[in-house]
């Protein structure tokens, strides 16, 4: 709450002052008071009172724009931070989106006030990320253009909202171009190399919660977060082999483990139905069989009864990097090509496309908000595709004998 005072002057004027709090000055780095004053005239302090009540009014109520009086730092701690990033966005996003701020962000907007900074601000910013020694992980080399591409997504995050609420007039990233994303095709397994990994998980002989999960990430193409959101009873049918994708389990250091609904895709892509593979149905009934000899797992970690996927005995998730540690150990056991386990679900849309399936019930499997994600990510396998379409129909058309004659 903003406080007021008034002093009487001379000649029946009176001083207003209203303090809006502290502030830091960019050009000295140090705290300082922000307030502002008017003087009037009155006939006495009633007058005077009432004056200074519309003043307070005028410089703090609605409308009011006054950007000075709070530097960038403070605007993402005070404003974004609590009014905005702990509501809308997701755990994971907010703890990456936290990593980035802290590391690079706000020490380099640190001086800035919010009305003071500009479109050539944050293009100096993202052309210094692309220096060599910009890395935090001690690896030489630039960072990736995705990086970069995400600390102007945080950036115009924040300023979007400062719009919004009247602490900014316009956002300085809209003055300005994005930052080209290039990106690198992911390294994916043949049809050959998926056949004799498939192999290989057949000859693990522990509790098969791994080698399902595996499974499923090339049969059904999910992603981890999805791989950890199963419930084996409430999210499988065995009778009519469906499994329904229904919702994710996620790690962060601030929020711990939560279950929550499919962040990405549209509505549709968020609950969606996938025809298991045969050979997986044996499998998940007996690990099924397995979870129910063990009565903690529903009892003893959660509020309701749950059958996940990947727990311990007693009901409580892996860590999602468990899964990242097995698939390393179990790669170098089998002497296996080491691929991220998300390329798995690259892998299976390669295989699908590969073998002429079309874009559609891929987009569908995989989860996409639209057919054309799938088609922009995959769009070199798509051109190698429509090559060899094309020679296969000048084949049935026999146009390749008609050429040679």
């Amino acid at each position: 709450m903003a406080r007021g005072h008034f002093r009487k002057r001379n000649n029946g004027k009176w001083q207003l002052e209203v303090d809006l709090g502290s502030y830091i000055d960019p050009k000295t780095g140090t705290k300082k008071r922000h307030k502002k004053y008017k003087t009037i005239s009155a006939k006495g302090s009633r007058e005077a009172e009432k004056e200074l009540i519309k003043f307070v009014s005028e410089v703090t109520g609605e409308g009011y724009h006054e950007p000075e009086k709070i530097n960038f730092v403070n605007f993402v701690q005070k404003e974004w931070y609590p009014k905005h990033a702990e509501i809308h966005l997701s755990h994971t996003t907010l703890a990456n989106f936290i990593v980035y701020l802290e590391s690079r962000i706000l020490p380099a907007f640190k001086y800035l006030r919010m009305d003071q900074i500009k479109g050539k601000h944050i293009v100096d910013f993202l052309h210094n990320l692309q220096e060599d020694g910009m890395r935090l992980d001690g690896k030489k080399g630039k960072l990736s253009s995705s990086a970069i591409f995400y600390h102007y997504r945080i950036l115009n995050n924040i300023f979007n909202f400062a719009v919004s609420i009247g602490a900014m007039n316009e956002n300085p990233c809209k003055k300005i171009d994005k930052p080209k994303v290039e990106y690198e095709e992911a390294p994916v397994y043949s049809l050959e190399e998926t056949i004799e990994l498939l192999k290989c998980l057949d000859k693990e002989s522990e509790v098969p919660h791994w080698q399902i999960a595996i499974k499923l990430a090339i049969t059904a193409g999910l992603r981890r977060s999805e791989l950890f959101g199963i419930d084996l009873k409430k999210h499988i049918d065995l009778d009519n082999g469906i499994l329904h994708v229904r919702q994710a389990l996620t790690y962060s250091k601030q929020k711990g483990l939560q279950f929550h609904e499919i962040k990405k895709g549209n509505r549709q892509a968020r609950k969606r139905d996938i025809y298991l593979s045969k050979s997986l149905l044996k499998p998940i009934e007996k690990l099924i069989a397995i979870r129910n000899k063990e009565p903690l797992a529903s009892n003893n970690y959660w509020d309701e009864e749950r059958c996940l996927l990947l727990c311990d005995e007693n009901g409580k998730p892996f860590n999602p990097s468990s899964l990242k540690n097995w698939w390393k150990r179990f790669l170098n056991r089998h002497n296996l090509t080491y691929i991220k386990i998300h390329s798995l679900r690259h892998t299976s849309a390669s295989i699908l496309i590969n073998k002429g399936i079309d874009a559609k019930p891929i987009q569908e499997r995989l989860g996409h908000s639209d057919i054309q994600t799938t088609i922009n990510i995959y769009s070199h396998l798509y051109k190698e595709t429509n090559q060899i379409v094309s020679e296969q129909l000048d084949d049935i058309l026999q146009l390749n004998d008609v050429k040679n004659q």
